[in-house]
């Protein structure tokens, strides 16, 4: 049987925190950890598409669930800090 999940939308201010680095979970996914360094250093820059990195995050939650679960859990049900 399928999980489905319900994936915050991109306006929701979670990904603004975690792609800004003012929220800092500690990941257990790998790939997940590779590339958050990669959004967070993207989204610093002052030409960043952020709705485009915001989706990009939401992406990888959507098609790696599995694997990023316990991180998804973290962050959105409220034990990142």
């Amino acid at each position: 049987m399928a999980v489905t999940i319900e994936i915050p939308p991109s306006d929701d201010v979670r990904w603004h925190g975690l792609l800004s680095g003012a929220v800092r979970p500690t990941y257990k996914c790998l790939a997940l950890r590779i590339l958050m360094i990669r959004l967070t250093h993207a989204y610093d820059r002052s030409d960043a598409d952020r709705p485009a990195l915001i989706e990009e995050l939401r992406s990888f939650f959507r098609d790696n669930f599995r694997f990023a679960r316990d991180d998804f859990e973290t962050i959105f049900k409220g034990a990142a800090r």
